[in-house]
């Protein structure tokens, strides 16, 4: 831990903070050069962390007693609007045995410092923090900074353009997506959750868009570098959007080739690594249309 920690301080400063009733955790309170939040405003917000989802604005998930929810926080007279996930822990013997490790919060604090330590377009991390019961992590509360726009699959959804305007969209939206599947294959990462609804597309005063990482929790490291696992996030990908109408092979293809010149695979191998993206992609969307149905 003492390593991580090192790492996380030199992006961010972070403070250790222990609420009552056995909680503990980590906040940020300084990053990027620029104060952000005190220590004794994240002391008196977490002082009752069960109490933390109360008064929330939007509930953007609630399944099996964990939720993902919207609020806007006052973190000693300084505010910002905040994704808060709190996480229960999973039953039978898996769950034990994970409880036993780090947190659920934690694990995801340190994926987002490693993604800003790569220069990933990632939310910003605000704070975690856990309860433990003997040896076992019951539950963890994890917080993000909130990030203004639409989730990619609803983005691609809605979209109204067409012909030249849909195309350059198009191309700017799947580039920064290779963009990202590419740094996360060079920083030896992958995503195991790369569904479109984990992203967030936004639209700068100059009318550029730019793509962010909005949920951690299937970021990992790998150590074996398989063609599967480097590539695993863009059949997924392609899972998730594949149902959408509009959505054409040549927006798949032109994804694909801007992440092979992002990780240089030469170009006479790249057709039958596509075949075999697409037979995945394909196997994965037919198995998820029947377990539906």
């Amino acid at each position: 831990m003492h390593d991580v920690e090192t790492v996380i301080r030199n992006l961010i400063e972070i403070s250790e903070v222990a609420p009552a009733g056995g909680w503990r955790g980590w906040v940020a309170v300084r990053a990027a050069g620029k104060d952000q939040f005190s220590k004794s405003g994240w002391e008196k917000l977490l002082a009752e962390p069960e109490k933390l989802l109360e008064g929330a604005q939007q509930t953007l998930k609630s399944e099996g007693g964990n939720t993902v929810t919207v609020k806007y926080l006052d973190i000693g007279g300084r505010g910002t609007k905040a994704v808060i996930k709190r996480r229960h822990r999973s039953g039978g013997i898996r769950g034990i045995f994970r409880s036993m490790g780090a947190a659920h919060a934690i694990r995801n604090f340190i994926a987002a410092v490693k993604m800003k330590q790569y220069d990933l377009p990632v939310v910003a991390l605000l704070a975690a923090v856990y309860h433990k019961r003997f040896l076992f992590c019951d539950e963890s509360i994890y917080i993000s900074e909130y990030v203004e726009g639409t989730n990619l699959y609803e983005f691609l959804r809605n979209m109204q353009a067409r012909g030249e305007e849909r195309y350059w969209i198009m191309r700017e939206v799947s580039g920064k997506m290779a963009e990202i599947f590419a740094e996360l294959h060079k920083n030896n990462l992958w995503h195991r959750d790369a569904k479109a609804t984990n992203f967030v597309v936004n639209q700068d005063n100059e009318g550029e868009y730019g793509v962010t990482i909005t949920d951690v929790d299937g970021i990992k490291q790998y150590f074996s570098h398989s063609e599967d696992r480097q590539m695993q996030g863009l059949w997924q990908f392609a899972v998730s959007v594949m149902g959408l109408p509009g959505i054409t092979r040549t927006d798949y293809l032109r994804m694909f080739e801007i992440y092979c010149d992002e990780v240089r695979i030469p170009d006479e191998g790249r057709g039958d690594i596509y075949r075999r993206l697409a037979q995945k992609a394909q196997a994965k969307y037919r198995l998820k249309r029947k377990t539906s149905t």
